[in-house]
């Protein structure tokens, strides 16, 4: 279901680009050019966040924003105000965040706060402070943007809550604290976490310089002196989850298969050998390889060859994907490392594969094309993945000449 925004606005020029950047990202719009009409569709709709204009014809004062926020609507101010006083205004009531309509700058950052408030929903941050009125505080801003809280006292403590929420992608601590001060506990998480996983920013109410760095030198990723506005506060938080962001998307292109996004042959091989050395007993490695794939390529094209092979890693991710290591080694072959001892469930499950990719029906162009595939297994007690492909590669090579479309477990 798209989430409902609620656009505030009476010039009609402004709301139509408010309204483009918001249908782009995926909201479901509805648009109030008045106070009266915004109460109107407030009282029979529920919305995810409200993006409102300060002056109204018959709100001139900004006396829309208690409106949305007496509803518990995140609420995005835009003005087209820059004096102080506006902008105090504004900010004594806890807002998401307020934009002048100066520039086309103006509706880019728009787009970027509306493309991450939903995202914000899945983002827990882990706020550690001895002081509860401060971790209060922390707290109620990061509410307003839709982040998931977890709290801790102390160094200690945070360690434990890092180890209840696998969830947690920023940590805000203080350095001030018993037990475990921020810098340590910073030196700590990053034994174990680096910046790809967990974000650390460090806050000390401290005039001393060195605090900062030593913050950074043990491993945070940003840092901030209490008391500190909550624009910065927000823009350090969302600059440091983009950074985050931007280098797991770098990593996953890295480690994906361009044409079908299954994981690609070098991180197969990373994994399976991390595995291998982690998992102490035999494990189950399977070979597989689509039948007559060059035909298809020769009779019906590339992009033919292409659809087959999307749809069969599509069925592969399926019903491999989210419990075992695969991926597409090269061309028309794949491979699956099982994680468990279940080997006899592991078999029937390869041969349901085979079974339901020999079903398949895939419709291109005039055409319905159908595949089988080749499976070679085997079971082997071996750190090294090389020694467990080699003989299922050689079992795979069994199944083809002995008639293709057949799963051949070796021993």
């Amino acid at each position: 279901m798209l989430p409902k925004l609620l656009l505030i606005e009476d010039n009609p020029s402004i709301s139509k680009i408010q309204r483009h950047v918001a249908l782009r990202i995926g909201y479901h719009v509805d648009v109030a050019d008045s106070l009266a009409a915004a109460i109107d569709l407030i009282e029979v709709n529920d919305y995810f966040c409200a993006v409102v204009d300060y002056v109204l014809p018959d709100a001139p004062g900004g006396e829309a924003i208690p409106l949305t926020i007496g509803a518990s609507i995140p609420t995005i101010v835009m003005t087209g105000k820059l004096d102080d006083k506006t902008r105090d205004t504004v900010m004594r009531y806890p807002v998401v965040d307020y934009i002048t309509k100066e520039s086309r700058q103006a509706y880019l950052y728009l787009e970027t706060q509306l493309k991450r408030l939903p995202r914000n929903e899945d983002v827990r941050v882990l706020i550690v402070d001895d002081s509860k009125n401060t971790r209060n505080y922390i707290k109620n801003l990061l509410l307003r943007h839709k982040y998931l809280i977890a709290q801790a006292s102390d160094g200690e403590m945070a360690l434990e809550q890092l180890e209840k929420f696998d969830d947690i992608k920023v940590i805000i601590t203080d350095n001030e604290m018993p037990n475990m001060n921020g810098t340590a506990l910073t030196s700590k998480i990053r034994e174990k976490f680096n910046s790809e996983d967990k974000v650390i920013i460090g806050i000390s109410g401290t005039d001393d310089n060195r605090v900062s760095a030593n913050f950074l030198k043990n491993g945070a990723d940003d840092y901030l002196r209490k008391p500190f506005y909550p624009e910065e506060f927000y823009c350090r938080v969302s600059q440091n989850l983009d950074m985050q962001e931007n280098i797991a998307t770098i990593r996953r292109q890295a480690n994906s298969d361009y044409l079908t996004g299954l994981p690609n042959r070098r991180y197969f091989f990373e994994q399976a050998s991390n595995l291998l050395k982690r998992q102490k007993f035999a494990h189950q490695v399977a070979m597989l390889d689509i039948d007559h794939f060059k035909a298809v390529n020769d009779n019906y094209g590339h992009d033919a060859g292409d659809l087959v092979l999307k749809e069969v890693s599509r069925l592969f991710d399926t019903m491999f994907g989210k419990e075992h290591l695969i991926a597409r080694l090269g061309g028309e072959e794949f491979a699956v490392l099982f994680k468990d001892e279940q080997h006899e469930n592991n078999q029937r499950l390869l041969d349901q594969f085979r079974d339901t990719v020999s079903q398949l029906e895939i419709n291109h162009q005039q055409e319905t094309l159908k595949v089988t595939i080749s499976i070679g297994a085997i079971v082997q007690d071996t750190q090294n993945i090389d020694e467990l492909l080699k003989p299922a590669d050689i079992y795979l090579y069994q199944a083809k000449e002995q008639g293709r479309n057949r799963l051949i477990i070796g021993s």
